[in-house]
């Protein structure tokens, strides 16, 4: 199915029963974050909402910032690699991708009143979390004996009357998808074809989707610690946004079963540039020394979009077959709207063991299907309509413990996130396993930790026959993502 909103159609990237356009994707992809922070909130699974004293708290609940009492500087320099799987046609393909980045920076400034009642504290923080890296590359490769993405091309053809100009028009002015004037429709040269005793199909299918890009916070807090007891903060935040898509699927009669078709090489390219805005308050109570108890509220954060997107199609013919190779392309085509994430509200306990360490948890609840896209030229009625039936709301959990060894620190932690789609076989539930170690003096303190997020997906290729319910090629792809991160502290 393509959507035609603010600008013509963008192709289908996740299929079940009922089909996602881009900006469904789009939606929940923003809307779904994976704190990076610094190497103690990975090694401990995320699990600090009620713990603190790091600055990671900032974009997480930044009521944890209130138990500083003395000042911070934090850097949190990040190596992340994605392994990819997929399972397309009964062919196993693997890829991987990688990049290095800054999972944290800031600065804690602590002011001490040097009191035990009241006002005791306050603090005052401003750096960067990242809250999402979009780095993979998966490739997709099988021979393809039952359709071709050309048929999702000739389908819309001829049932939308109108050749779209990122997909059907490059199929036909590539000569792909000729128009037969006689029988009044299209067809393409890899559907079957009995006058020339063609059976149809049986080449070679390869997909490579190339996706980089990040999700980040620049992050401004204030926290208060009252009498050693409560801890209050709260965070405003701006999001930037930076993501980039690249598609290469090509199609090649290998075993040279169609006499004039070589080859052709489709590529689509989506990119997402934009700026969000965010605002979170959070409370931590120590109602004895040994427990503490954390709750947060994250407000929906408004993001302001551009999206752009550029076709193009190549296509090779055998050499006595008398048609010239073509190259033609859409041009770049951008368009501006808003979006307004789900609000986030967690709940945390820390169990503080004297002085051997910490045990903690935490629960969050996301709705992803609050989600709401809009523009002045465009409302998103139908994608809004689709976010909510498609989505649907989370429960997500973390787990995590600290043993001090001091000045040794080591580390440990799982998070659970929960298969955000209504109909499971589009997702899954998502994994994290950590583990880290740590040493801390007065002066200042290093910490590591490795981190490993596991998902799949189910991956739709293209279209065949819209008209039927499992009309579609699918892939199914899986996901290793591993984080290595380095945290450097200077105490002042």
């Amino acid at each position: 199915m393509k959507i035609k909103g603010y600008y013509i159609a963008i192709m289908i990237l996740v299929f079940s029963v009922s089909s996602f356009a881009q900006d469904q994707v789009q939606a929940f992809r923003y809307s779904q974050v994976y704190t990076v922070g610094t190497a103690r909130y990975a090694a401990m699974g995320g699990a600090l909402g009620a713990v603190g004293g790091d600055f990671s708290s900032a974009s997480t609940n930044p009521a944890g910032l209130g138990l500083y009492r003395s000042s911070e500087l934090t850097i949190t320099p990040s190596f992340y690699v994605n392994n990819s799987s997929a399972n397309y046609l009964g062919q196993e393909s693997g890829d991987s991708d990688f990049n290095l980045n800054i999972g944290s920076l800031g600065i804690v400034t602590a002011f001490d009143r040097n009191q035990d009642e009241g006002l005791v504290g306050s603090v005052f923080s401003f750096g960067y979390n990242a809250l999402n890296n979009f780095t993979s590359t998966t490739l997709m490769r099988g021979v393809n004996s039952n359709s071709s993405l050309l048929d999702d091309f000739t389908w819309f053809a001829n049932n939308n009357n109108e050749r779209d100009p990122f997909y059907e028009e490059l199929a036909f002015q590539t000569a792909l998808m000729p128009f037969d004037s006689i029988a009044g429709n299209y067809w393409n040269y890899l559907e079957p074809y009995e006058a020339i005793g063609y059976d149809g199909y049986g080449q070679e299918q390869i997909r490579i989707v190339e996706k980089s890009g990040y999700l980040g916070e620049y992050i401004f807090s204030y926290a208060m610690n009252v009498s050693h007891k409560i801890y209050l903060g709260a965070s405003v935040g701006i999001h930037s946004v930076r993501y980039n898509e690249d598609i290469y699927h090509t199609e090649t009669d290998i075993d040279d079963l169609e006499p004039s078709f070589d080859s052709f090489r489709f590529g689509e390219y989506n990119s997402t540039r934009g700026t969000g805005y965010a605002f979170k308050v959070g409370v931590i109570v120590k109602p004895i020394h040994i427990l503490r108890i954390g709750a947060t509220f994250h407000a929906p954060v408004i993001y302001y979009l551009t999206d752009d997107k550029f076709t193009d199609l190549n296509s090779y013919w055998n050499s006595n077959a008398g048609i010239q190779d073509e190259y033609e392309s859409s041009g770049i085509y951008a368009k501006e709207y808003t979006l307004r994430t789900p609000y986030r509200a967690s709940a945390s306990v820390a169990l503080l063991i004297g002085s051997l360490g910490i045990i903690s948890a935490e629960y969050e609840y996301v709705d992803y299907s609050s989600s709401d896209m809009n523009s002045p030229g465009y409302k998103f009625i139908y994608e809004n309509i689709a976010i909510s039936e498609d989505f649907r709301n989370t429960h997500n959990l973390k787990a995590g413990t600290e043993l001090r060894l001091n000045p040794l620190y080591l580390r440990a932690g799982a998070q659970y996130y929960m298969n955000p789609y209504t109909d499971s076989r589009n997702g899954s539930d998502i994994w994290v396993y950590a583990g880290g170690i740590g040493f801390r003096t007065n002066q200042g303190f290093i910490d590591m930790s490795y981190s490993l997020r596991t998902s799949s997906e189910l991956y739709g290729l293209y279209q065949h026959s819209p008209d039927q319910v499992d009309g579609f090629e699918k892939s199914i792809n899986s996901y290793t993502a591993s984080n290595f991160m380095l945290t450097l502290g200077y105490k002042f």
